[in-house]
Formats: structure tokens, C-alpha cells, sequence
């Protein structure tokens, strides 16, 4: 279970980053902000923000699905720093995910029935990686070029940069 410290902490680090992000952006930056303090938290919300939500569905229903099968096979437990450090900061990568980690690690985990115990590893390498994922999703919400009406914006027309064909010369300049 998370500590009394570390909740402050975390509170403290996300309060920090959107005073900044508030009192030293412009509009636009506050909005890319934003972007990615929902991305950190929901994986796929900052593209959604964004109006990329084709993206943003696409990154949460992969990264949600992968979630949910690691915790399945270790019965529904997450991992905590006393039992392996690696993996307990792996879910740092996503605040959604680390909460319910949090929620979840009442108990030690352990493989579910019928489940083999060598797959105990992959599923908790599972939730780690979905954290760690979660990371290249946030970084990718800064490269993200904002969606006026969320649709992609269209294409340049072919040939529309290229300069109009020359007019033949008259037959007297050709001699």
C-alpha cells in the first residue's frame, strides 16, 4: 500500500507541474499541458485532449488490454518495492495503472489456479511494461500537432506547390 509520504509526494510533484505549466505557458502550451498530465494518468487521454481520439482510443485499448491480462495471470495482485523494486517503478509510467496497483497490493501476488507458475513473471513484466509504455505515449503527446475538429488534417492536392507549365514561345522567337 502506498505511504502517507509518498501520496504527498506524488500530490506534490502533479501540483508542481501544472502551476508551472499554467503560470509560465501560453494558451496553447497550457493545453499541450494538460495534454500530458491526462496522458500520464489515462493512457491515450492526452491524444483524445489533442483530438487525435483514434490515437488515443488505440493507445488505451492496447496498453488497458495488456494491463488487465498481466494482473490476470498473477491473480489480480500487484507487485510491491519490498518485492521487486524494477517492477514497482515500471507502474510509475502511468498513473492510472499505479493507482490501481496500489489498490491491489493489499495482498502478495501470486499465479492464479491453473495458471503455471513460470508464467507468474510475464504477468507482472506485463503490468510493468504497460507503465513504462505509457512513458513513449506521453512523449508522443508533445509531438502531437493539434486537431482543429479532431479529424486529421487533409492532404496537400497533388501538383498544388508545383509552378504553372510555361507558355510555348511564338514561332518567330524559335528562329
Amino acid at each position: 500500500m502506498i505511504s502517507v509520504r509518498e501520496a504527498q509526494f506524488v500530490a506534490l510533484a502533479v501540483a508542481f507541474v501544472v502551476v508551472v505549466v499554467t503560470v509560465s505557458a501560453k494558451k496553447s502550451e497550457r493545453i499541450r499541458g494538460l495534454a500530458v498530465l491526462l496522458a500520464w494518468l489515462v493512457p491515450g487521454a492526452g491524444h483524445v485532449l489533442l483530438g487525435r481520439w483514434r490515437k488515443g482510443l488505440f493507445f488505451f485499448s492496447i496498453l488497458s488490454a495488456t494491463y488487465v491480462f498481466g494482473l490476470w495471470i498473477v491473480g489480480f495482485k500487484a507487485i510491491s518495492w519490498d518485492d521487486n523494486p524494477f517492477y514497482y517503478v515500471g507502474q510509475w509510467g502511468s498513473g492510472a495503472t499505479f493507482a490501481a496497483a496500489q489498490l491491489l497490493s493489499l495482498q502478495k501476488p501470486y499465479p492464479r489456479e491453473g495458471i503455471p507458475p513460470s508464467w507468474f513473471d510475464p504477468g507482472l513484466l506485463y503490468v510493468c511494461v504497460v507503465g513504462l509504455l505509457n512513458l513513449v505515449v506521453v512523449i508522443n503527446v508533445l509531438e502531437v500537432k493539434r486537431s482543429p475538429a479532431g479529424a486529421p488534417a487533409a492532404p496537400p492536392a497533388p501538383g498544388a506547390s508545383d509552378p504553372p507549365p510555361a507558355a510555348p514561345a511564338p514561332p518567330e522567337a524559335r528562329a
